[in-house]
């Protein structure tokens, strides 16, 4: 009885965690909060909590749906200082003149097919590149977080436009790279006027994202951009809203953000393999290990470290790989075949070595259920190599998919 207790205790704990959360910061509006005068360098920190705790710590991104800043010398500096498990922390400062406005949705998610990298109150906007972990991220968007000095400018690559930088001192912007099935983006709006979206028809297990990419700012009245939304059971509609004067033409992107996926990614499978044994007489000239990755004619023999990307056409992954075998010793091999079994995970092999059989090759053949680019890690030494497959799911995982050591008999 106390150890069914038990387990029921750690199973609530354990269903406690949340992987994804959502909410609007009010914290920068002054029709909320009186004390928000943001002008002058005035500056405010806010702290907002998640729903309930993160397994890890989340990584949170977050788009406008409503500002209202003063004209002429007009701009502010927001950046996200810190995340917890439990909470994130903004901090706010603002230019010369009246931010009225600035009212935030922000998204969090504990999920590595998704990457969220951040380029805050970026002085002298320029080119920047980001080296992207998951090579199996390969579509995203980029949203506008804040600017400085606007008079007119056109934000939608990380790539600077000439003319379309003038005038703009600072700018700050997310980077939300994924998986293919991370983002459905149904387009760039170019608004230049009233604006309706139309019924947009509801995604399961995703949230809407209006992601601002440019504004055409001629400085002659309020910057100003706000969001209505309608929803039914199975649509949602935005409108641009009007208040004392129309919206600053706006370039944004309509994005549906996955938060859960039907698309797992697992660590490659050896479903097939040939093994050898030979003599070889010149042995003293060999390296103790040869790898190679045949389809890309990649060769290692020498003692170190290596990372090493397959392409996803490559399918099955074939490997060889030869051991030197000197007398007295012996080889354990053991290679992933099953990602889904809770024992017998490994193939594997021993062998004893002896003068006549000094050579042992394995000549494995690696599949996954769909192709998928291949992060591998390769640690060879002295009297052990050992691949790993580095692999972005939900949780980044580390598999060793194969293992060879030599050992004294």
């Amino acid at each position: 009885m106390k150890k069914l207790l038990m387990l029921l205790i750690i199973v609530k704990v354990a269903s406690a965690y949340i992987y994804y959360d959502t909410g609007i910061v009010d914290d920068f509006q002054s029709y909320v909060y009186s004390s928000f005068v943001c002008k002058n360098g005035y500056s405010k920190i806010a702290t907002k909590s998640f729903s309930s705790q993160f397994e890890n710590i989340p990584q949170v991104f977050f788009v406008h749906e409503q500002f209202d800043l003063n004209k002429a010398e007009l701009g502010f500096k927001l950046a996200i200082t810190a995340i917890t498990q439990i909470s994130f922390t903004l901090e706010i400062s603002c230019n010369m003149n009246r931010a009225t406005t600035i009212s935030l949705r922000w998204y969090a998610i504990d999920d590595q097919r998704i990457e969220v990298y951040s380029n805050f109150n970026m002085a002298n906007p320029d080119d920047k590149t980001f080296q992207i972990k998951n090579p199996n991220a390969k579509t995203g968007f980029v949203a506008i977080t804040n600017g400085s000095n606007l008079k007119q400018f056109s934000y939608c690559e990380l790539t600077k436009v000439d003319g379309k930088f003038t005038n703009l001192m600072q700018i700050g912007y997310f980077l939300v790279v994924g998986v293919e099935e991370a983002f459905i983006n149904l387009g760039l709006k170019t608004v230049t006027g009233a604006f309706s979206s139309g019924p947009l028809t509801i995604e399961p297990n995703r949230w809407f994202a209006i992601v601002l990419q440019g504004l055409n700012y001629p400085n002659l009245k309020n910057l100003r951009l706000g969001a209505t939304y309608t929803n039914t059971e199975t649509t949602l509609s935005y409108t641009w809203k009007t208040w004392f004067e129309t919206d600053t033409p706006n370039s944004h992107s309509q994005v549906w953000v996955a938060y859960q996926f039907t698309k797992t990614f697992k660590p490659l499978e050896c479903f097939s393999i040939r093994t050898s044994r030979k003599e070889v007489l010149n042995l003293a000239t060999l390296p103790t290990f040869t790898l190679e990755l045949i389809q890309t004619n990649q060769i290692y023999t020498t003692n170190g470290n290596y990372e090493y990307m397959v392409d996803k056409s490559i399918t099955p992954l074939k490997m060889g790989i030869q051991v030197k075998c000197e007398n007295g010793m012996k080889i354990q091999a053991d290679l992933n075949k099953c990602n889904s079994c809770s024992t017998k995970k490994n193939q594997s092999f021993k062998y004893n070595c002896f003068n006549k059989m000094n050579y042992v090759g394995f000549f494995p053949l690696f599949q996954q259920a769909f192709p998928q680019y291949n992060h591998l890690k390769i640690n060879m030494q002295s009297s052990s190599l050992e691949i790993i497959n580095v692999i972005y799911d939900q949780t980044l995982i580390e598999q060793v998919i194969v293992k060879i050591q030599i050992l004294n008999q």
